[in-house]
């Protein structure tokens, strides 16, 4: 009987392996064989077979070959066929190559091909093309020899061989979902048709199904990697919980050129053995066949992990791995684990559920720990976000829906695109649609809603995490902190992405834990840097293009975890409104404004910050045998430059840490300023204040505040010592010394805390750039300043992040004006929750306002501030909350950006100040003098009190409201012409209004305000100019007098310094500070002849003492003198000490070791004498109490 070769491919004829070997060639085939889920493991002998799939016809056909076989018996032939296959091997065809195992034995083959022969015969069909006998496991959509076709021959190597005696033939139909199904078997032995069918388990979904996998663990008695027994009692779990777990993981960049190169693999193992990097749980990203062999046979990983996901492929047992790129997670504790797929071929997540590590009531069942792999598409199209999307919604469903009670993390490579500047470009550019950014931004959300906490930011918001960028921060956008894949640093990351808007640092990688779990996140950091050596003129070979991200979780008790500050006043998410214009162009705006320092202003201010450290610690020129012999000097730029919140006008805020004593350090900062040669360096003036000294100084024309703290107990750990928290012993020290060091140190915490640098940077100038336009910028007035402001604007930013995930620019200036429009200012307190956990803070009543900053001594930064400034500050942030709800919203009506036809010494908010009251307290000041030092010191003066004269006010006249702006008016007529002839004058303006603005006052009322408001303007007068130390009548006039707003005139502001710079500016200042510094002496030595009983008569005429004698200086600072001062060589001279065993012994100061560790430190207390070689004088004697170096002339 004839039967004609069929048209359709819906019916074949083939050789299936025993059941029980399909497993490993499936799990290859899961991800690589486009027909995994349509044919089961499978030989074709004839395909397609017959014309349909028609019954009758089927078993027509059968039946042919029922009867051809039972000839073959009657011949002798054998039944069975026995089948290997255990070579790899492609054929080529226009869409790319197929792969599969075939039979390289002729033998065998050839009795495959003669039944072949013999069964197309009986049913009558003949095919020309040549019969290749094989099992195809893979495709590959390159037609011509690629390196990734070479990893999946190399897969299919690894395969142990498919190996069985088949004794039947399967014969198989199309079912109309698309599906091969069995419909009979031919017995070879026995020749007979049985019909029965059976679909292998194809007509289930794949990917809404989930596949049990095999643990592997090393056996100490077998020295190997084994898989693990569920019965077996040898791989025993945990008994005890831990209370800590410490989680990593690292996309560790796997070789995409064949043959794999090797030179980074030691690498990546020193990374992952680093202190580090050592964790209890690690998920490895782009894990290959050819590495996975590599990590396991170290020693030192057997020891640490005992159990892994993915067996070594070179084990016939555990087979290749299913994929060329892979997830694969090393553990110290057991677990067991299947496989999620996802619908986008070879992506998938790895399920782990670690029961040891399981949390549950007493009598309840045990909930385990889920841990979920993650390895998202790559790519910021639109495809690839919406790909992200499902894949990550694929994986919260599953949680949800199979492990809802449980606690989950989910560690691994996001893929996630998180610069907004690289969003921005894509959308310019077109390379997504806006649609796209907003479903990109919608990931984050989704997060957010499923409860999942990202480990990196609640550890900076919490503790502080110290990042891995090392490019200039101030150069960072948002969405940039915290990067995992930095191109710019990183050159695996360069050569991923190329250059444009591609380039810019993302971070990828994340660690997510479910909150209301028994763990908690703790700690966080990165590793991964740790390189190799790279090529000529290529720098450091790091070992993968990505950093490693490691996490810290407690477990911790749910009743103290919640256990937090009811005193914190929540912050409700406000969105920006629809019709406000995005960050870019809020940028633009500000850039219009001059807000923003240009590349020119960055460079010069580096610039003269090194200029004056190279002057203070002349540290270009010591020699290394020199700078061992100085104290450690160290200089720290704090404030707004530290932050990197400044403006072009803002000066330089730098605090020097060291262990001499701060008279000694001023006097040789003084010494080296006035003689370091350098054109633009100069110290201005001295400034002291309860708090102690400052010099301002200018370096190339900024003007920089040089502060010092003697911390010698700190300054050899700087700044690793600031990551202790604030109970640390080390920080007991003297409460001015604490004060001293409190802007660096909050400063330090907050680099290492801001969830958002560059989010919180350009927030900061908007809002700064708000409060100067409306004149609430100015602290020493009792407004805003820059603490105050970072005070309220990281609570917004840290809880906004901690709870939504990403916001914008725009939306955490909307939700600032929000809250603070809201707020409570006379019962609530601003303060970082997440830094005082348990803030026990005791409000005074005349803390009008209290913004809390973070360490001690003194928390409330804003003691300065009144009922009056409050109250304008309140009144502001609900006129700008006002401005920013309404429809016609803008930056500019906010900012009050000034028309180009308005004058440009007048701003609007100071216009509008002018235009808002009818009568002023004009503060008028006159100063006719020449010395800028002078000048200054007036003006800052008057300045600081005029936030006392706001509350004298506010208590004497509580009827009226007044307001000061912070800023100096002058005459229009010609505030230039009276500068040239050294005559300066001005006025500050109180606007007054009354209280209750409804209501008309009597006559009665007006009178009695206007006394008592006139007592308080003399009460003022009196207190300026009665001030010998600063007011001079001989230089100065000053009046306080009410006038009414026709009276004042035609004003501008006034932003110049009244006076000149004269050299010998602050002579008066040194002079000053060294008659107190004797005058002091002099009383101690007083009191100590007192005390001794000796009766003491100050005469003009005294008993001659021996040179040098007197107040004897520690021998800690003849040692810092001798080794500081320029006009001494410390070469010349001896120390004279006490020896243990010897006596009195000399040595040279060079030789001093003053380092406690060193094997050669001598206390200072046996110190005896310094000499003088050259001369051979004693200059300092403890005993005979000679001191000729700090001696009086």
């Amino acid at each position: 009987m004839e039967f004609p070769v069929p048209a359709t491919h819906d019916t074949a004829l083939c050789l299936i392996p025993p059941r029980g070997q399909w497993p490993l060639v499936d799990r290859l085939r899961f991800d690589n064989d486009k027909a995994h889920a349509k044919w089961p493991p499978h030989v074709n002998l004839v395909y397609p077979f017959v014309k349909s799939t028609d019954p009758g016809a089927l078993r027509l056909a059968c039946d042919a070959i029922v009867d051809r076989l039972r000839s073959r018996t009657s011949l002798g032939e054998a039944a069975t066929l026995p089948i290997r296959l255990d070579s790899p091997d492609y054929f080529q065809h226009k869409n790319g190559s197929s792969l599969f195992l075939c039979d390289k034995d002729v033998g065998r083959v050839s009795r495959v091909v003669s039944l072949r022969a013999d069964i197309l015969a009986a049913i009558g069909q003949t095919r020309s093309e040549p019969y290749n006998m094989h099992m195809t496991v893979a495709q590959c959509e390159d037609a011509t020899p690629s390196s990734k076709l070479e990893f999946l021959l190399e897969k299919l190597r690894r395969l142990p061989p498919v190996s069985w005696e088949a004794s039947q033939l399967t014969v198989l139909t199309r079912a109309p979902s698309g599906q091969m199904k069995q419909w009979g078997v031919i017995d070879l032995i026995s020749p007979s048709l049985h019909l029965c069918e059976d679909s292998f388990g194809l007509d289930q979904d794949t990917t809404a199904t989930v596949f049990p996998q095999q643990t592997w663990y090393i056996s100490d008695h077998h020295l190997a990697w084994r898989p693990v027994d569920p019965v077996s009692s040898e791989p025993t779990p945990t008994v005890e919980r831990p209370e800590n777990l410490i989680i990593a993981s690292w996309n560790i960049l796997a070789e995409f050129s064949w043959p794999p190169s090797r030179t980074r693999y030691p690498i990546i193992l020193d990374n992952l053995l680093a202190e580090t990097s050592l964790a209890d749980v690690v998920v490895l990203q782009e894990v290959t066949d050819d590495f996975l062999p590599y990590l396991l046979k170290d020693e030192r990983i057997q020891k640490r992990y005992t159990y892994v996901s993915h067996g070594p492929p070179d084990n016939a047992a555990a087979g290749p791995l299913p994929n060329i790129l892979n997830n694969v997670v090393l553990s110290k504790h057991i677990f067991s684990w299947e496989y999620l797929p996802f619908k986008r071929q070879h992506k998938g997540s790895c399920v782990l559920r670690f029961d040891g590590l399981g949390h549950g009531e007493s009598e309840g069942p045990m909930l385990p720990l889920i841990l979920v792999t993650c390895h998202l598409s790559q790519g910021l199209t639109d495809g690839a976000v919406v790909a992200k999307k499902r894949e990550l919604q694929r994986i919260l469903s599953h949680l949800e829906r199979s492990y809802a009670a449980n606690q989950w993390v989910v560690a691994g490579d996001f893929n996630i695109t998180t610069s907004s500047y690289t969003v921005d470009n894509a959308v310019k550019k077109g390379s997504i649609t806006v649609q796209t950014e907003t479903v990109l931004r919608s990931i984050e959300v989704n997060l957010a809603e499923a409860g999942l906490l990202d480990a990196w930011m609640v550890s900076r918001i919490e503790a502080g995490v110290t990042d891995s960028l090392k490019g200039n921060a101030n150069d960072m956008f948002e969405g940039e902190q915290g990067a995992t894949f930095d191109p710019q640093e990183n050159l695996h990351a360069a050569k991923m992405v190329g250059s444009g808007y591609n380039n810019r640092p993302q971070r990828y990688d994340r660690i997510l834990v479910k909150s209301g779990g028994p763990f908690q996140i703790s700690r966080f950091n990165m590793f991964g840097f740790i390189p190799g050596d790279g090529g000529p003129g290529e720098g450091p070979l790091y070992a993968s293009d990505h950093w490693g991200i490691r996490c810290l979780l407690q477990r911790c008790d749910s009743k103290r975890a919640a256990a937090t500050s009811a005193r914190v006043v929540p912050v409700q998410p406000k969105k920006a409104p629809v019709g406000l214009p995005g960050t870019a162009a809020l940028r633009q705006c500000m850039e219009n404004l001059s807000a923003f320092p240009t590349e020119q202003d960055e460079t010069t201010r580096k610039e003269a910050l090194q200029l004056l450290q190279q002057v203070l610690l002349e540290s270009d020129q010591a020699n290394a045998d020199q700078a061992r012999g100085r104290p450690t000097v160290i200089l720290v730029p704090v404030g707004s430059y530290g932050l990197g919140t400044w403006s072009r006008t803002s000066d330089i805020d730098c605090l020097c840490i060291g262990s001499i004593s701060p008279r000694i350090f001023f006097t040789l900062a003084r010494q080296r300023l006035r003689k370091s040669g350098e054109p633009g360096v100069r110290l201005l003036r001295k400034i002291k204040a309860k708090s102690g000294t400052m010099f301002e100084v200018e370096v190339m024309g900024i003007k920089c505040d040089l502060q010092y703290c003697q911390a010698p107990s700190l300054v050899d750990q700087w700044p690793g010592i600031l990551k202790r928290p604030p109970s640390d012993p080390a920080f007991s020290l003297p409460m001015q010394t604490l004060s001293k060091l409190k802007p660096a140190r909050d400063l330090f915490y907050l680099q290492r805390s801001i969830p958002d640098l560059a989010q919180f940077r350009l927030s900061f100038q908007v809002i700064k750039t708000w409060a100067k336009s409306r004149g609430i910028y100015a602290a020493k007035f009792g407004y805003l300043g820059g603490i105050h402001l970072s005070v309220m604007l990281v609570k917004i930013c840290k809880i906004l992040l901690r709870n939504g995930g990403v916001v914008s620019v725009t939306d955490v200036i909307t939700t600032f004006f929000d809250h603070y429009s809201r707020f409570d200012w006379q019962n609530d307190a601003v303060f970082d929750p997440f830094f005082h956990k348990n803030l026990r803070y005791y409000r005074t009543p005349r803390e009008a306002l209290c913004l809390l900053g973070w360490h001690s001594p003194t928390l409330n930064t804003a003691l300065i501030a009144s009922v009056p400034t409050v109250k304008v500050v309140s009144a502001e942030l609900c006129h700008a909350n006002a401005m920013l709800s309404g429809d016609e919203a803008s930056w500019q009506s906010l900012l009050s950006i000034p028309d180009s036809s308005q004058d440009r010494n007048m701003t609007p908010g100071a216009s509008n100040f002018l235009g808002s009251y009818r009568s002023f307290v004009n503060l008028r000041i006159h100063y006719w003098g020449a010395s800028l030092e002078r000048g200054s010191r007036l003006i800052g003066w008057l300045e600081s009190r005029c936030a006392s004269l706001l509350v004298d006010i506010n208590r004497r006249v509580p009827e009226l409201s007044a307001r000061i702006w912070p800023a100096r008016f002058v005459d229009s007529s010609a505030p230039e012409a009276n500068e040239t002839r050294g005559d300066y004058q001005g006025s500050y303006l109180v606007g007054l209004d009354w209280m209750n603005s409804h209501e008309k006052p009597s006559k009665d009322d007006l009178e009695t305000a206007h006394n008592n408001l006139r007592a308080v303007l003399q009460q003022f007068d009196k207190l300026i100019t009665n001030d010998e130390k600063y007011f001079d009548p001989n230089t100065s006039w000053f009046s306080a007098m009410i006038v009414r707003a026709n009276e004042l005139g035609d004003l501008q502001l006034d932003d110049r310094e009244w006076g000149v710079y004269v050299d010998g500016d602050n002579e008066s200042d040194t002079e000053d500070e060294e008659d107190e510094g004797e005058s002091e002496e002099l009383q101690e030595w007083l009191a100590e002849k007192a005390n001794k009983g000796k009766p003491i008569k100050q005469r003009s005429a005294t008993a001659q003492k021996p040179e040098g004698a007197g107040k004897l200086r520690p021998a800690l600072d003849v040692l810092h003198r001798l080794r500081w001062d320029p006009d001494m060589d410390s070469n010349d001279f001896l120390v004279g000490y006490e020896d243990r065993f010897l006596g009195p012994q000399e040595k040279a100061l060079s030789a001093w070791k003053s380092d406690e560790t060193h094997l050669e430190f001598i206390p200072q207390s046996r110190i005896l004498w310094f000499k003088r070689r050259s001369d051979d004088t004693i200059v300092w004697h403890r005993s005979e109490r000679i001191d000729l170096l700090f001696k009086k002339t």
